[in-house]
This record gives C-alpha cells, structure tokens and sequence, in this order.
C-alpha cells in the first residue's frame, strides 16, 4: 500500500486577498540566493510581487452593518512629490490628506527593505488606515545601499521632515504634531529620527530654505526594528553593503548606526512592536531599545507578536490599529513639542 503525504505550509499570511507562505519567509535568510554585493537574503521575485501592494489597490472598505450605507474614507492623495533633489535625481513622496480644514497631525512613513530595496508603494496599506484616522501621511521612498551606504537613508529621513514642516500649509500639516512609523529598516530609521539630535552629525547636507526646520518628530512607532547590531556576528559580511565593513573591521559604524546608543532623557515616547518567530530581525534587538529608553525614564511600550513572523507581523493590519492608538494618545493631545521646533 503506497502512502500519499501532501505537504502544508504551517503558517500562511494574507496580503490583499493574496495567500503567501511564511514558511518561505520565516526560515532566515541564509535558504535565500545571497547578493555578494547586498549580503542580506533575496527574496524570490514571485515574493516580492506579492508582498509590495499594486499601486492601483483600493483602501480597505469599511464594514457594514445591516440598515447603514456604505462609506468611502474620503481623502486626498497625491502620487509622486518631489521632497529632495539630488545631483544624480530625485526622491519622491505620497501624500495622504484627509478630508477637512485641517491643520492635521501627520505621520512620515518609511518602508523597510534591508536599505536596499522596497518603495513607498509598500506602505499604502498603513497609509490608508492612517489618513482615515485623521492623519496626513507622507510616505517616502529613499537611496538604497549599496550605491548609497549608511547614513545616506537616514539624512533622507530627516530631509523629509523638515520638508515637511516647510511645507506644512500646503499639504494642512499640523507641523507641531509629527510621527514617524516605519517597519523593519525602515523601523531602524525611524528610531533614529526619534533618538538623534543635529548635535549627534547625522543630519547630512542641509539646504538653506530647510535650515530653520527642526528634523525632529514627536513620537515614533517603529515595528520589526534592528535597534542595534549585536547579534551580527563579528566577521560576518551581512551588513558590509550597507555599512561598508564587516563589525570586527569597522566596529564604530555599527555604533553610529545603533539608535540605542543616542538615547537621551528629551526622546520622544515610542511604540516598539516585533513579531517573536522572527527570524530576520531578532525581536531582543527592539525590547534592548525598550529597556534603554525605560532606563532613561521615557516613555515606551514594547508589543510581541506571538506567533507571528517578520512579514507576518508586516502584514497585520490589526498591528497598525494600535500604531494609531498610539498616534492619538501622542498627537491629538494638547502637549509640547519633545524638543524646540527650531533645534
């Protein structure tokens, strides 16, 4: 008698009404073809497609009760904005505007993608709940690595918050009110928006009509986060195409671009969520962030998807909710700025 096994994945996320196996995802980067340029795994083409959302998507319709008409979120969107020149191109941004007067709170939104790779179409997702909840959201793409090696990505992210700020009337920015939520690298970024100051020299070139904009945000909700760089292995080559050198090399710029080495008593709170099987970014390397802004004081709260993976925690959107439960407590209530606009 001859026995047929059929073979399932464990662990399935829906992206979009699309079904993807973790499985693929969740088994480090190691069972991935690797760049000898990036280091960091590749993901299966086929993957990619399905996990960065079709610019053509719709936002995500609301429920509907019996008796009760269905409504739209209505907002503003405008593809493409040009946020920073460059002498070899530009970078550009979505914009999310709610409906109204304004001005809004708003939140910077940064993709994540190793600092390699990914766009800003991968937050659409995010950027739909959020300006539903009453948040413009600006979310931007930024130079990737290896070309453009660390710190080129978080200059970007600093350059799109002053940006911001300067144009807040045009876009109904309330410019006191800034987040940033990022996911993964993207993550990374965003903490280090939140826990460095122009005094620390990661501001990059400043142009002179931004100048007089403060690069700092308000509170930062960062997700699958690489706080810090502990658990690459000395002589490992995983992170050369971004930092440069291998740790035992270079180990100083493993420092520079830890945000838990810049945590200070004047940080913004931070929401910090990670997904407890990932196995692509460790989530210690969030809770050590958690503990060191505990340490000083400040205000952190540290969430653990269990259960869930790298992309899988990416993907819940229920995470996002409590992102925006986090935005509100922050944002839509009367407090002072974390630290001087003009700073």
């Amino acid at each position: 008698m001859s026995v047929l096994l059929i073979l399932c994945p464990l662990f399935c996320f829906v992206w979009g009404g699309v079904t993807l196996e973790e499985s693929v995802l969740e088994v480090g980067t190691s069972n991935f073809p690797v760049s000898s340029e990036t280091g960091f795994g590749q993901l299966p083409a086929r993957i990619r497609q399905e996990v960065e959302p079709n610019e053509d998507d719709s936002p995500p319709r609301p429920r509907v009760t019996k008796g009760s008409k269905r409504q739209r979120p209505t907002y503003k969107k405008m593809r493409n904005v040009v946020y920073k020149k460059l002498s070899d191109g530009e970078l550009k941004c979505d914009i999310f505007i709610p409906s109204g007067t304004g001005p809004f709170p708003a939140i910077l939104a940064v993709h994540g993608g190793a600092w390699r790779s990914g766009t800003k179409f991968t937050m659409l997702r995010h950027a739909w709940r959020m300006v539903s909840a009453g948040y413009v959201v600006v979310a931007i793409d930024y130079r990737h690595a290896p070309k453009h090696k660390f710190p080129a990505q978080i200059h970007d992210c600093k350059h799109a918050v002053r940006w911001m700020r300067a144009n807040a009337d045009a876009y109904k920015i309330d410019a006191q009110r800034l987040g940033a939520f990022g996911y993964s690298a993207g993550g990374h970024l965003v903490a280090l928006l939140g826990t460095t100051s122009p005094r620390d020299g990661l501001e990059g070139e400043v142009e002179a009509s931004l100048a007089g904009f403060s690069s700092r945000v308000q509170c930062v909700a960062a997700g699958g986060a690489p706080c810090e760089f502990s658990w690459i292995a000395p002589n490992s080559n995983t992170l050369v195409y971004w930092l440069g050198k291998s740790k035992s090399a270079s180990p100083e710029v493993y420092q520079l671009a830890s945000p838990t080495n810049y945590v200070t008593i004047d940080d913004p709170p931070f929401f910090l969520f990670h997904g407890k099987s990932d196995w692509i970014v460790p989530w210690e390397s969030s809770l050590k962030m958690h503990r060191k802004l505990l340490d000083a004081d400040l205000i952190s709260q540290h969430e653990i998807a269990h259960g869930n993976g790298h992309m899988s925690t990416f993907s819940d959107m229920s995470w996002v909710q409590q992102v925006i439960v986090f935005f509100d407590a922050q944002l839509k209530e009367t407090r002072l700025p974390i630290r001087s606009q003009l700073e």
